[in-house]
């Protein structure tokens, strides 16, 4: 099991960097064609606006795609924070290490499969009635 090396975190920051670049241009691209004028508006600030302040603004949106890129776009984000903080790759449970190639195949994971099971069974347990 192969832990992330600090040049292999740069690489998946770029790969992050890149994929947030395309998220936004589509975002952009369906922003431009949305009926309600509000949402037309930002298409030129899109570029310029933070994770945080675009995910608002998407929200505010009830287009079923833009809510899709939202949730890319906060996967994102938690990387990129992760990074910052020196927190990426540690699983965001139980702080167990990711090994590279669980995070080359997804580069947003935040959780080891033990978590992740956990949270699955939790979210879905959470929503029975």
């Amino acid at each position: 099991m192969q832990m992330i090396t600090s040049e292999q975190q740069v690489l998946l920051q770029q790969q992050l960097l890149i994929e947030l670049s395309k998220i936004k241009e589509k975002v952009k691209t369906r922003l431009a064609v949305s009926s309600k004028k509000y949402l037309n508006d930002l298409v030129d600030q899109v570029d310029y606006m933070n994770a945080d302040v675009l995910i608002d603004n998407l929200m505010l949106s009830e287009s079923h795609s833009l809510s899709l890129y939202k949730q890319q776009i906060q996967s994102i984000d938690a990387a990129l924070q992760g990074i910052e903080l020196g927190l990426y790759g540690l699983c965001s449970d139980c702080e167990a290490p990711l090994t590279i190639d669980e995070l080359l195949v997804c580069p947003t994971k935040q959780r080891c499969q033990g978590c992740e099971t956990k949270y699955q069974q939790q979210k879905v347990k959470g929503y029975k009635l």
